[in-house]
């Protein structure tokens, strides 16, 4: 995929999928799924104060009346309706006004949660000028602490998303300072096993590279000026980034200094959920939907 517009494209071919709402009485939350919403792409379900979320849904202009709206106040029954009612209605889950530790409890509770067994994790999508497709990465937002084994992972959550959206045989790309491997920089030693594995068949149709300096990943002139021989390098999929810090930063630097259009989901649970800052614009919050669905 070039861009969001093919994403938004290719979840309206999919038809409306229910949006629930945790906490939904949040200005920011509602103005993307309005969007989404004038698109026909989504059937919401809102759950929380029912009095504020009319409130706010009358100052963004949203017409509330094909949705449906849950009156809940307490927090806690707030999270275990919204995770029930998403598998009832084989839906996605998105969060509102509500803490993320709150949020990812309510996600990985045994009794009513959307829980799987694997990890979750974060994979945001960047439409970044001067590259010719839609770049993945992860994780920027949930793991903060990796070892091989998240990191492998990361990389099953990743892969399994793109190949969702139609991706035959996602490149990913292990990223770090360099190429070289270093005790110190425990991603450069990981990478080397991931790989291996790869090779073994581990990651499925996948191709996995690495370690790899970032300009490696996303340039194949750097990659022939440093003498690597590579099939992804310049044409890479997903980025799987060496810790939490150089995702995140990464990425918001992109969108704060280069105007980069994103989108983010969490993967590793039985349905898509939709989990953003407060900070992002309802431009993100709908291509988040779009992803959410295109991958349902």
């Amino acid at each position: 995929m070039k861009n969001f517009e093919e994403l938004i494209k290719k979840a309206k071919s999919k038809g409306k999928k229910v949006c629930v709402v945790a906490k939904a009485e949040d200005k920011a939350v509602l103005e993307g799924v309005k969007l989404a919403d004038e698109l026909d792409m989504v059937i919401p379900v809102l759950i929380g104060d029912t009095l504020l979320i009319h409130e706010i849904s009358k100052k963004v202009e949203f017409d509330l009346r094909k949705a449906e709206v849950i009156d809940c106040k307490d927090e806690e029954e707030i999270i275990r309706k919204a995770n029930i009612l998403t598998k009832v209605k084989k839906g996605m889950l998105m969060k509102g006004l509500v803490s993320t530790s709150t949020f990812l409890k309510g996600v990985l509770n045994k009794e009513y949660g959307l829980r799987t067994g694997r990890i979750l994790s974060h994979v945001a999508v960047l439409e970044i000028t001067g590259y010719e497709k839609l770049l993945f990465m992860s994780d920027g937002g949930m793991n903060p602490k990796l070892n091989l084994k998240t990191r492998v992972d990361l990389i099953r959550n990743g892969v399994e998303l793109l190949q969702s959206l139609g991706y035959k045989t996602p490149k990913v790309a292990l990223i770090a300072a360099s190429e070289a491997v270093n005790p110190d920089m425990p991603e450069t030693v990981d990478a080397v096993e991931i790989v291996k594995m790869a090779k073994e068949g581990q990651f499925g149709n996948a191709i996995v590279e690495g370690p790899f300096g970032f300009d490696i990943a996303v340039s194949k002139e750097a990659a022939e000026h440093k003498k690597i021989k590579s099939q992804i390098a310049g044409d890479t999929d997903i980025l799987i980034m060496p810790n939490i810090s150089a995702g995140n930063i990464w990425a918001k630097g992109l969108m704060y200094f280069a105007k980069t259009k994103s989108a983010g989901i969490v993967m590793g649970a039985s349905h898509p959920v939709v989990m953003l800052s407060r900070a992002d614009p309802p431009e993100t919050k709908l291509n988040s939907i779009a992803l959410g669905i295109s991958s349902s």
